[in-house]
């Protein structure tokens, strides 16, 4: 299994490679991850996840790609060319002083060389030549997205324009989704395409494409197909959305969002939540009505439980703080539930990657802003397991029993012998003479109050368990009580 790009990998992804290649029954299974070590740091989630995978058994072998020596790059030329290694060697000079061995650079400079008439086949004479002097005063810069942005610019304006409409869709994009934004049909969207894809900047990802440059307009409305494309690399594209002035990237960025909000149904956009809300989210200083930022908020607040579903905390905290920002400073008088839904995810969300102090203000802001016990539960729940996690198990009880006594039940802190004796009565007669089996026919809990007491019992328990307090047989007999309503 080959996986490219992987310091942009999310953490659901990373999980998923960790649990394959540590799991000792998978057998002959190789993964090979590719990744820019300068994009990625101690801390980074690609490395936690490759430390993760050595101390869980799997063999981890790192190899470092350097740039191609002056002497690959020597035979690169050389069996481009055609020629000796000898005769290379000028050219190969040059190429190594201007891309410092890049591979990618290296072939797009002798293909930009040869574009520009400064290597040529002599058909006369049977081999290539090449004037280096030319080369040498040619204005090639040494940066790889300004060299492909140039390359891009001698493209036809129309070719330029829907590759940069293609940049902002992503490193894959579909002929249909580009036809829209660029606002054509999709035959001349293709025949747009078309120079690109003769010098290979863009790849089509099944043969398709090729029915469209001799079709019918009108036949267009029957094709069912969908013509998929890739970018050959990300520098490309990082090249074409450099040429979009940035003054137009957020119109781009937004009219692409807004496309399948428009064309397909509610449960089909959650399934493309991401894509969809990135796209819109570019787009946010756009808008200036305040419904439309409201919907927008509560995109994201849908992406931020997805993201939090697949594990991915970064972005879910991101998608949160969006969304409250989308949401504005009146958002507890004009959205309540919405407002009272992102804060609680927020403030879990920075719980989950570690940053206690923007937890601790999300839930001030909720127990500031909220009218019911009821509502202040979750992020109770959410500060006794950050205070648990970080040993601080006196003031994770002590948060618990606040939360139970707002709920209205109210327990001592340090209980008696006669409190746990109480307990223990109440839990034998609860139960009485019935088997084990029949408590598992019991009906779920429904009283909204009562879940959410048996909630904040649960999260608390464990703690009490540990500090070893007596308190314990207290919250397990509260559980075992507040079943019993049931029975």
């Amino acid at each position: 299994m080959f996986l490219d790009d992987l310091q942009w990998a999310d953490s659901a992804s990373l999980r998923l490679m960790e649990m394959l290649v540590a799991d000792a029954t998978i057998g002959y299974l190789l993964v090979i991850g590719v990744y820019r070590d300068n994009e990625v740091f101690a801390a980074h989630p690609l490395m936690l996840t490759l430390d993760a995978m050595a101390k869980a058994g799997a063999t981890v072998n790192t190899l470092t790609l350097e740039p191609l020596s002056s002497e690959s790059l020597n035979h690169l030329v050389a069996d481009t060319l055609n020629c000796a290694p000898y005769w290379a060697k000028p050219l190969a000079d040059l190429l190594a002083q201007k891309t410092q061995g890049n591979p990618f650079f290296a072939t797009q400079f002798l293909k930009a060389l040869h574009q520009d008439g400064l290597i040529e086949f002599d058909r006369l004479a049977g081999y290539w030549q090449c004037d280096i002097v030319r080369v040498r005063e040619a204005a090639l810069t040494d940066d790889v997205v300004e060299f492909m942005a140039l390359q891009l610019q001698k493209l036809p304006p129309a070719t330029q324009n829907v590759l940069k409409l293609a940049a902002c869709v992503g490193n894959q994009f579909d002929l249909g989704t580009l036809a829209v934004v660029s606002e054509q049909l999709e035959t001349e969207t293709a025949a747009d395409l078309w120079k690109a894809l003769q010098e290979g900047l863009i790849l089509p990802e099944s043969e398709v494409y090729k029915f469209y440059m001799g079709r019918e307009r009108q036949e267009e409305a029957e094709n069912s197909e969908v013509v998929n494309y890739k970018f050959l690399h990300d520098r490309v594209q990082q090249a074409a959305y450099s040429l979009i002035p940035e003054q137009e990237r957020s119109r781009v960025h937004y009219q692409i969002g807004q496309l399948p909000i428009q064309q397909i149904s509610p449960a089909a956009i959650e399934e493309e939540i991401f894509s969809v809300v990135n796209q819109l989210n570019y787009g946010i200083a756009l808008i200036e009505n305040q419904t439309e930022r409201s919907e927008l908020a509560q995109l994201n607040l849908t992406a931020c439980r997805k993201a939090r579903g697949a594990t991915a905390y970064q972005a879910a905290r991101d998608y949160a703080a969006i969304g409250l920002n989308l949401l504005g400073e009146s958002a507890w008088q004009r959205q309540y539930e919405m407002t009272l839904n992102l804060h609680d995810i927020a403030a879990e969300v920075a719980s989950l990657c570690g940053d206690f102090d923007q937890m601790n203000q999300w839930i001030d802001t909720v127990i500031y802003h909220t009218r019911t016990p009821l509502e202040r539960v979750s992020v109770y729940i959410v500060k006794i397991q950050a205070l648990s996690s970080q040993n601080k198990f006196l003031e994770a009880i002590a948060i618990g029993l606040l939360s139970l006594k707002e709920l209205g039940v109210e327990l001592p802190d340090r209980p008696t012998s006669e409190d746990i004796q109480q307990a223990v009565q109440e839990i034998n007669s609860s139960i009485g003479d019935r088997p084990i089996e029949e408590l598992f026919e019991l009906p779920a809990i429904v009283d909204a109050q009562k879940l959410a007491t048996m909630q904040v019992a649960a999260s608390m328990v464990s703690v009490c368990y540990v500090v070893g307090w007596s308190l314990f047989a207290l919250v397990t007999a509260l559980q075992v009580n507040l079943s019993k309503i049931w029975v």
